[in-house]
């Protein structure tokens, strides 16, 4: 006779701040590639919450802010394990621009952590444009390309890396970088 062994998964739920299917997309490949979640039953909660900051966040701490108020706000919407967000802007170093991801996760006990993207200098034709005009880059980015919703289609990393980088590809990164201190041993001592 042959003994039925059941396992039972353990069952995360992440909540994020999107409805947007590509950054959805996004984070079920940066959940897939995590070795925290494997045989996990990983359950995504997408939502649509309040930043109060503004559309294009231009300095670092902005983008932080405005990562970590979706998250935040998330949590005051649903019960998950993890809440999760990520957001794009840039920032001014030493006379140039820079274009980057941050990622913050707040986990159910309110302990968070964030990760920086790796950062792609800002071409000087889109620094004046957002910095010296105070336009939004997607518009920008539309007007350059002359692609109507460009922003939507290819967005800026893929534009001004020649297509060797996306959105993606640094949103998984920098999730996998924030979700490591939540598990990792060493992070606990």
């Amino acid at each position: 006779m042959w003994n039925l062994i059941i396992q039972i998964m353990e069952k995360i739920k992440i909540a994020i701040w999107t409805q947007n299917p590509a950054k959805v997309k996004a984070i079920r490949e940066a959940i897939e590639k995590c070795i925290y979640f494997v045989d996990k039953n990983i359950k995504i909660i997408s939502l649509k919450v309040e930043s109060w900051i503004s559309d294009m966040p231009i300095t670092i701490e902005e983008n932080m802010t405005w990562a970590k108020n979706r998250a935040e706000n998330c949590k005051k919407q649903t019960k998950a394990d993890f809440y999760i967000w990520m957001e794009g802007g840039t920032s001014i170093f030493w006379d140039k621009a820079y274009l980057f991801w941050v990622v913050y996760i707040l986990d159910k006990d309110s302990k968070w952590h964030f990760w920086i993207s790796n950062m792609m200098e800002v071409p000087e034709f889109f620094r004046k444009k957002i910095y010296d005009e105070g336009l939004e880059l997607w518009p920008v980015l539309s007007e350059a390309t002359k692609e109507e919703n460009a922003s939507k289609k290819w967005w800026a990393f893929w534009h001004w890396s020649d297509w060797m980088l996306t959105r993606k590809d640094q949103f998984v990164l920098a999730f996998l970088s924030a979700i490591v201190p939540f598990f990792n041993k060493y992070y606990k001592i």
